[in-house]
Order: C-alpha cells, then sequence, then structure tokens
C-alpha cells in the first residue's frame, strides 16, 4: 500500500496503530466507524506544521481502502502499512459524560441515552484496556521486522506511538540499524507498571525522547517516587535526552538530561470539544519541530499548540483545517507563558 511520493522526501516515520473509531464526543455529533488510531493523530499533526512521514502499522484485510487513500493523498507514504497475517479486533470505542470523562465499557449504554441507532459493528466489542500487557507473546498487530520499509529507515527521525510492549522493545532496535538520529516513543499504559520496572532501561535505552502522563509515571514508580522531576532524571538516566510527562492539567513537564534544565508548558486554554487523542497530536507537533532546530522547547510548545488544536474538533483531519497564522499567534502567546523549573 503505497503513497504518490518517493519516501526520500520524508520528515519522518511514525509507527502505530490505525483502528475503525466510534466517538461521543460531550454535546457534538458522533463520529462512527471512521478513520482514527493514534498513529492517524500523530500523522495528522505532523503535517499540520507542514511535515510529511512514512506510516508503519498492521490492518485486518477488510480495513477501508479509501482510508489509506487519503491519508496517501495528503502526502503520506503508507507503503508501511501491511495486512496482517490473522484477523484483530481494530475498533475502539469512546464516550464523553462530560468534555474530559471518558468511558471505554458498555457502548450500547451510551449510544442508547444518546437516542442513537446502535452500530452492528460494535456488536461483543471489549476494550482493549482489559487486554495485559505480554512480555513474550506477538499479537496479530504487533511490529514485526519485516514491516519496516528500508526507506522509512533512511529519514532523520521517528515516533513510536502507543503500542503493546513487544513491539516498543523491537521497533528501536530496527531503528538503530538505520540512519535516524531522533527517536521519540509515547508510553503504553500496560506496562507502564511496577511489574515492569526491570524491564524498562532496555525498552529506553536506545531512545532520544520518551513521552509518557503523571498517571502512567506515578503507577510504574509506585512505592518508589512521587516526585515527577525525580521520575524524570530517573527514567532519562536510563538512556533518553528528553523525558517529557504530562500532568492531569494538561502541562507538559519537560526534562533535559543533558543540560539539566526543566520546563514546565502549560497547556493553552482551547474550547474543548474532544481530548481523545491530544497526545498523538502533541507527539506529532513535537517530532517534526524538534527535529528542525533540536530545540526539546520548541518542539514541546508546538506539541503543546498541536494538541490544543485536536481537542476543538473530532477527527484527525480536523487538524488540517487550521491556518499557519492562527498556530503562530498560539505558539507567541505560549511561549511567554513557559515557567523555568
Amino acid at each position: 500500500m503505497s503513497g504518490p511520493e518517493p519516501s526520500e522526501l520524508l520528515d519522518a516515520t511514525l509507527v502505530g496503530q490505525l483502528k475503525r473509531e466510534y466517538l461521543l464526543p460531550f454535546n457534538r455529533p458522533p463520529r462512527v466507524n471512521q478513520l482514527g488510531g493514534n498513529l492517524a493523530y500523530a500523522a495528522s499533526s505532523l503535517a499540520l506544521w507542514g511535515g510529511r512521514a512514512g506510516l508503519v502499522a498492521r490492518v485486518n484485510a477488510d480495513y477501508p481502502l479509501e482510508w489509506l487513500g487519503r491519508l496517501a493523498g495528503m502526502g503520506f507514504d503508507t507503503s508501511g502499512v501491511s495486512t496482517a497475517e490473522s484477523a484483530f479486533d481494530d475498533r475502539f470505542f469512546v464516550a464523553y459524560s462530560d468534555p474530559l470523562t471518558a468511558h471505554f465499557e458498555n457502548p450500547p449504554t451510551y449510544f442508547s441515552e444518546r437516542g442513537l441507532e446502535f452500530p452492528r459493528e460494535l456488536l461483543g466489542y471489549e476494550p482493549n484496556t482489559r487486554r495485559g500487557c505480554s512480555k513474550l507473546d506477538y499479537l496479530a498487530d504487533s511490529f514485526r521486522v519485516t514491516d519496516m520499509p528500508r526507506p522509512f529507515l533512511e529519514v532523520s527521525a521517528a515516533h513510536i506511538c502507543p503500542m503493546d510492549f513487544i513491539s516498543h522493545k523491537i521497533v528501536p532496535s530496527v531503528i538503530k540499524a538505520g540512519m535516524i538520529q531522533s527517536l521519540s516513543m509515547r508510553s503504553a499504559s500496560c506496562y507502564m507498571d511496577p511489574l515492569f520496572w526491570e524491564d524498562m532501561r532496555g525498552l529506553l535505552c536506545d531512545l532520544t525522547t520518551f513521552m509518557t502522563t503523571e498517571t502512567q509515571a506515578l503507577k510504574l514508580f509506585q512505592g518508589r517516587s512521587v516526585d515527577l522531576w525525580e521520575i524524570a532524571q530517573i527514567l532519562s538516566g536510563y538512556g533518553p535526552e528528553f523525558v517529557i510527562i504530562h500532568r492531569q492539567d494538561g502541562s507538559a513537564w519537560l526534562y533535559d538530561r543533558v543540560r539539566k534544565k526543566r520546563w514546565i508548558i502549560p497547556a493553552y486554554p482551547a474550547r474543548l470539544v474532544d481530548p481523545t487523542h491530544m497526545l498523538d497530536a502533541f507527539d506529532g507537533g513535537f517530532l517534526l519541530n524538534y527535529r528542525k532546530d533540536y530545540d526539546p522547547l520548541e518542539g514541546a510548545l508546538c506539541g503543546q499548540i498541536s494538541a490544543a488544536v485536536a481537542s476543538e474538533g473530532s477527527g484527525p483531519y480536523f487538524l488540517l483545517d487550521t491556518l499557519p497564522v492562527l498556530l503562530q499567534a498560539r505558539l507567541d502567546t505560549l511561549r511567554q507563558q513557559v515557567i523555568m523549573a
């Protein structure tokens, strides 16, 4: 499945998941059986700032070709999107009872409450949050070494979206064989757990930037620390030059291991519509803008703007309707609010 442009013109390689999404935002129209997944939002965020990426993901044989065609039409190289050998559940459901409170279980209840017809495609759905994180077993949609097109390793930057533990363990080792210099990865909830404490050093050693959340970090460090700066310092000691922890208030805490600097970048005030993929949008914005001048603060600022834009609408394509002049104005405003910690 290939895009229209040669891979040598790509700015980055993105590895993640493509989903069929069923989103019920608070007091907003539903998105039923639409293109989604962390990879789609990270890619759209990168495109928001003028970037192009090669996309790597596994999909089912019946995944809509028109969705992949639209991604290719946006300038993404989809030759890294491959069909899994066995089928897996690619559905994702979330409903909001207020702008921030998400519910991932019992979709029939929320469709009924809103007077919406329940989509037959959601019959038998169970959220992935019930699925454990295996240290040994591959899933049908886990990354395989053969999934990465060789040209995708010849770009300068890459990002790994939240996936299963096996995928996060393998992708960095594959990327080491190429020319990629800047590698970021966002943690997956399933392995941010004390049970995986001994595995974290090996997981993070090849990263440039590690992104996680306050909730995930505190769970991993349960019984060890509740100080987020100390947590960031310890994690960075495993290899990453930068660690970014997103707090529940939306702020991003950025730790620079080499320069021993710490910044707090507040959330940009947005008219919240759908917060589902704000962090994935942050990641795409961070990666592209960091690699321009290798300035992590500028990357984090642009990531926060991407997250705000993504939250003001629903769906990955919404980001691309933003005017560049609006991005710059928001960026200038947010830059004045950064706190040196």
